[in-house]
């Protein structure tokens, strides 16, 4: 089967870049979920990455369900090469669970995606070129049925979700969209990222890991600015694996870029900007220490309240109190501290898609509010900073209203109904099921 012009482009696009980059390469890894259908084997979703020179290599795998199979084997860059002509010219995905290969039904095609170079995103923790392919026009076929994954001699997963977590690391409330057959080629760089971006108060600081190039060829790029006006523009050669700026005022927005000094290449972006509720993996934000130590010395009150961690288990209670806090004077919510008002820390990542997850779907309407994490004691923490809504009232969906009292959420009497519903005078911007109250 011929290829479009514009896939044989890109698939020679693909084809030179892992060539350039195969000295940083231990192997390519396959990843594919496929399932059966009642006109055959399909590919629910497959990933071809690949593993860093030394870097700890997954173990083949070969899972089989009554009609699901989960597969990896590790490839040669030459196998690479052989999977990915095989895909376009004979239209056949080869696997890795007992099947030969499944003949596809339809062609595949690269999507028209202008940007293939991300620094982070749901396929890769390192910078990579990342290639999405999909069924060709009309091709797009069905979900996969979600149910229980109960085999004997295979793990036990309760449906997909738990599967694309555990081997995609995806995890998202829209993951079914995952599983309609795409494949995505994952071409990662591995000569030097930035590991973590620290913005503090008066300086800003950039740590880079540096698996194949040297921090003195490397060249750093560093903006920042605050609602006052420019703090610094530079262009920046150190001879250290990371910069420190000084700056005279608080930031609203960083942005830091790391490139080859031999090449100019951009390896690896990372920035920060004031009230977005998302912020990119490894960007920190320390809170100035008096603002962080009052807090956690007044302890938990009408506008303050501590949690060692997230409980996802009972989202419930997290959206009560976001409730409670946009419905009275707004107020933090502080992940990382216990009862005992102790700072133990807590696993940030992803913490804050979470929330934004669960505030979205059980708040009506969702409050406003913003994430940052903070360093305390060499321990991170996340504060949920929500804002006070004085002319809407905000409800807990099939629960009703709360309201903030000292340190407590609590339904509203009927007085404070009445008080809560008259703050913008005529009802406006209160959701209709809730005027009847």
């Amino acid at each position: 089967m011929s290829l479009t012009p514009a896939d044989e482009a890109t698939l020679e696009r693909v084809l030179r870049l892992i060539s350039q980059r195969v000295s940083l390469y231990e192997t390519g890894v396959q990843t594919t979920v496929s399932w059966k259908a009642q006109s055959g084997w399909l590919n629910a979703i497959t990933k071809l990455d690949f593993v860093c020179k030394s870097g700890t290599v997954p173990s083949p795998l070969n899972y089989k369900y009554a009609d699901l199979g989960i597969g990896r084997r590790l490839l040669s860059c030459g196998e690479v090469v052989d999977f990915l002509k095989r895909l376009f010219v004979e239209n056949r995905l080869e696997v890795g669970h007992g099947e030969d290969s499944i003949q596809l039904q339809t062609s595949y095609s690269f999507t028209g995606d202008s940007k293939t170079r991300w620094p982070y995103s749901e396929w890769s923790s390192w910078p990579a070129d990342i290639f999405r392919v999909h069924p060709g026009m009309g091709g797009y076929q069905a979900f996969p049925p979600d149910g229980p994954l109960i085999a004997l001699d295979a793990p036990y997963y309760p449906s997909l979700k738990e599967v694309l977590l555990d081997y995609f690391g995806i995890g998202t409330e829209s993951w079914m969209q995952y599983l309609q057959g795409q494949v995505a080629i994952v071409v990662p760089d591995f000569r030097a990222r930035i590991a973590k971006l620290l913005v503090a108060l008066t300086y800003v600081r950039a740590d880079f890991d540096c698996l194949f190039l040297k921090p003195t060829e490397l060249v750093v790029k560093l903006y920042a600015d605050s609602r006052n006006g420019r703090l610094v523009q530079k262009t920046i050669k150190t001879e250290e694996p990371f910069v420190q700026v000084d700056l005279t005022d608080g930031p609203s927005f960083v942005s830091v870029a790391l490139l080859c000094a031999e090449t100019g290449e951009t390896l690896d972006q990372k920035g920060f900007r004031e009230g977005v509720s998302w912020r990119e993996p490894n960007v920190i934000v320390e809170a100035p220490v008096p603002e962080l130590e009052q807090i956690l010395l007044t302890g938990e009150s009408e506008t303050v309240e501590f949690r060692e961690k997230l409980d996802t288990i009972r989202p419930q209670r997290l959206a009560k109190t976001a409730v409670a806090f946009a419905n009275t004077k707004g107020g933090t919510i502080v992940f990382g501290v216990d009862d005992d008002h102790r700072v133990v820390g807590c696993e940030i990542r992803g913490m804050a898609d979470t929330i934004t997850n669960i505030l979205r779907s059980l708040c009506d309407p969702p409050p406003s509010f913003t994430t940052r994490i903070v360093n305390h004691e060499s321990k991170q923490l996340l504060l949920v900073e929500i804002r006070e809504s004085p002319s809407t009232v905000h409800t807990v969906k099939e629960l009703g209203p709360f309201i903030r009292a000292n340190g407590t959420n609590r339904a509203p009497t009927s007085h404070e109904l009445e008080l809560l519903f008259g703050r913008n005078g005529s009802g406006l911007g209160v959701p209709i099921s809730l005027r009847q109250f």
